[in-house]
């Protein structure tokens, strides 16, 4: 009796180890452009699986333009991979409002300086358009330098990208202030910002704190923007009112996003019917008109009102006045997104999000 034996089709996961593991040594720099790879025989002995799934492994990779296949010469790491290259992806939007501007040039410098201390090389990637399909095809995603990249730094919206990068094993960090973006964000916490604020300002016994928000808000809740994202949680206003002092709804002031609006809203307030004893300003821009305000209305700090403002560390803005910060500190803001992104790389798949504490910098108006 003749018995047949039949191999049983290899499972598409081992293609997959295959391919992972080749390009975390490329990413690791352990394997690098001009490095000959063992021949597929071997490789097939190395991992236990058929010469058929090493062969369909190097061509996904090659495909990918991370190897060289050649008939007479053997299988090469490509001349064109770039060994560490860091994309740090911002959109043009960022740049282009002269109030946003500098944050925003200051961020980009610290995050290739981050990048170049571990001897990886940033390459910078603009994309236009407002988040979505036409910004991801201002990107160029199907151009090579998406598959040569180690990793993925990105001050944008990259939602609907992420799921490719996650196919070609690229992972990709994000940098946001909102809370349900990204696989992998670095949440800088503008939530328990304002609620640190909050507390600073009851600490020091104010009883009627007014809140100037950049973002739309009503009393009691918060927008979303269209693709759902939100900086702050639904509860916020029950966080604070567990501190012990409800917010006044007439003391809130949404969508003041520049310091013209800063100034007309400390204007209406101090003109008002409940006149604050303090007040927490969300937006470095709204400050500006919020500390003119201050010194046009001659309203003395902190004896008459107490000024709490959101700021970034490592950023110089010129504050009409002394203002008490609550902050984040863009160097550490880079050192966390880096270590994340670099977690990723070399395979710690349980690293998920990263999240940023803003801290207090007393200033003369507390």
């Amino acid at each position: 009796m003749t018995r047949t034996l039949t191999r049983q089709p290899e499972s598409a996961s081992k293609i997959d180890l295959i391919q992972a593991h080749f390009r975390t040594q490329i990413r690791k720099g352990k394997l690098v452009a001009g490095d000959r790879l063992p021949p597929e025989r071997q490789l097939a002995d190395q991992f236990g699986v058929s010469l058929l799934t090493v062969n369909k492994a190097m061509a996904g990779l090659e495909t990918e333009m991370l190897l060289d296949r050649q008939a007479s010469r053997g299988t090469y790491i490509h001349p064109d991979v770039s060994r560490g290259q860091i994309l740090v992806v911002f959109d043009t939007c960022h740049f282009a409002v002269p109030e946003l501007a500098r944050f925003y040039h200051q961020l980009l410098q610290s995050l290739t300086t981050e990048v170049k201390l571990h001897n990886m090389r940033p390459t910078h990637i603009l994309g236009y358009g407002e988040p979505g399909d036409d910004f991801i095809d201002s990107l160029e995603p199907n151009s090579t330098i998406w598959n040569q990249a180690a990793g993925i730094l990105a001050m944008a919206g990259l939602e609907t990208f992420e799921d490719t990068l996650k196919d070609k094993g690229v992972p990709a960090v994000t940098l946001t202030t909102f809370r349900n973006q990204g696989y992998h964000p670095v949440v800088m916490d503008m939530h328990g910002l304002m609620v640190k604020s909050y507390k600073h300002l009851m600490d020091r016994g104010c009883r009627n704190i007014a809140l100037i928000f950049n973002i739309p808000t009503d009393s009691q809740t918060f927008e979303a923007d269209y693709l759902g994202r939100m900086s702050y949680q639904p509860q916020f206003y029950d966080e604070l009112c567990k501190l012990g002092l409800p917010v006044n709804p007439k003391l809130v002031k949404a969508c003041c996003r520049t310091a013209e609006q800063g100034y007309q809203a400390m204007c209406d307030l101090w003109h008002g019917a409940d006149r604050p004893d303090g007040v927490i300003v969300s937006d470095d821009n709204t400050a500006m008109g919020v500390g003119k305000a201050v010194r046009d209305l001659m309203i003395t700090t902190p004896e008459q009102l107490k000024l709490v403002t959101h700021a970034t560390a490592g950023v110089d803005r010129d504050f009409p006045i002394d203002f008490t910060r609550c902050q984040f500190d863009l160097k550490r803001i880079c050192r966390g997104a880096f270590g994340l992104l670099y977690r990723l790389m070399i395979g710690e798949r349980d690293a998920d999000r990263l999240t940023i504490k803003a801290a207090i910098k007393q200033g003369s108006t507390t």
